[in-house]
């Protein structure tokens, strides 16, 4: 039956395990690589060891598939932390291997995207309303009018600087990614 690099076995060791923990940790050995070694003695035509990796190459890109052991109690955090912020566990647990900053919860994200798309809706109002004072200014109208509509002009200046600050922060916050 033709095997591949990935062969997996789980063995219950009925009570063995501090013993063969404490053989492999005297022999400066993984349990793994303790357990290939007893595995590879038994065999009639076995490979040499240093044939045996101990571990898979690393990837250059792509995915690989990891599983571990841990409290319940951390298992159940690190599965509502991810699900908060929208991630599966092993994009979750990778984020926070390499240290890399984490994304926001994603109902934060989905008000975030909600404000900013309210204030672009916001700037296309605002859009017309230059346009408008433009027109008038070019018509000549009083100075009283004048001064009203240049007052709204720095009111729309300053809602201009609300809406690319809002902007601005949340794309810097995502990494450009929504």
């Amino acid at each position: 039956m033709p095997g591949s690099a990935s062969d997996r076995v789980t063995i219950s060791l009925r009570g063995i395990g501090d013993a063969v923990r404490s053989a492999a940790a005297g022999r400066g050995l993984t349990i793994a690589a303790f357990a290939r070694e007893a595995l590879v003695s038994q065999l009639d035509e076995a490979p040499p060891l240093q044939e045996i990796p101990d571990a898979p190459a690393p990837r250059a890109r792509g995915t690989v598939k990891l599983t571990w052991r841990m409290d319940v109690r951390a298992a159940e955090v690190l599965a509502a932390n991810a699900r908060a912020l929208g991630l599966s566990y092993g994009q979750y647990v990778g984020y926070l291997v390499s240290a890399a900053p984490l994304p926001a919860p994603v109902a934060q994200r989905a008000a975030d995207r909600a404000a900013l798309q309210a204030s672009t809706d916001h700037m296309a109002v605002l859009v017309r309303e230059i346009s408008e004072i433009l027109r008038l200014a070019r018509a000549g109208r009083s100075p009283e009018e004048a001064k009203q509509r240049t007052e709204h002009v720095r009111n729309l200046v300053t809602d201009v600087r609300r809406h690319l600050d809002l902007a601005s922060s949340f794309l810097s916050d995502r990494g450009g990614t929504p």
